[in-house]
């Protein structure tokens, strides 16, 4: 009885999988598949003269500005939805409207030396509609350090000790 069950069960499943998927998809949903899964293959590609720059040495309190120069080499329109750069100290501006195809745009950076020493290596990253979705700019430079009386008054303030106070604001030993 079971063996006649399980062949019973096994003949309606090969009946029932023999109809051709395919058969049912009508030819004009076929054609507009096909055209978004083209679409969808094309993507901006952002083309940069140069992705990082090199300031040398620079004295502390120096605001340096740079360009970052590139060109929609893709296909789509380009959408840049966010820049990011690595630190405060560094504030990108970029294009709010997109870039077509063959155009140019201009990501322009800008970094403040301020209270900034020694080797300094900012990031800025670019959120886009690129198939890569994120790329990354970086701007270096050697920062000089400031005058003595900045150092002596940071010593200072280290030097100080200030009452340890509870959550409540009362002090505690």
């Amino acid at each position: 009885m079971k063996k006649l069950f399980v062949f019973i069960l096994l003949l309606n499943l090969t009946l029932a999988c023999s109809d051709d998927p395919a058969s049912k998809v009508k030819k004009e949903n076929l054609e507009k598949a096909k055209e978004q899964l083209a679409k969808m293959d094309k993507f901006p590609v952002m083309q940069f003269d140069y992705t990082e720059v090199d300031f040398g040495q620079r004295k502390e309190g120096e605001v340096l500005d740079t360009v970052f120069t590139f060109t929609n080499t893709g296909e789509a329109p380009l959408i840049i939805s966010k820049v990011k750069s690595s630190c405060g100290c560094t504030v990108p501006e970029w294009p709010q409207k997109p870039i077509q195809p063959g155009e140019k745009g201009r990501i322009v950076v800008r970094f403040d030396t301020k209270n900034r020493k020694g080797n300094q290596v900012k990031t800025v990253t670019i959120h886009s509609n690129e198939k890569q979705l994120t790329r990354t700019l970086r701007i270096k430079a050697q920062v000089e350090g400031g005058n003595k009386t900045q150092s002596q008054t940071s010593k200072l303030s280290k030097k100080i000790k200030l009452p340890k106070i509870n959550p409540l604001g009362e002090e505690r030993p």
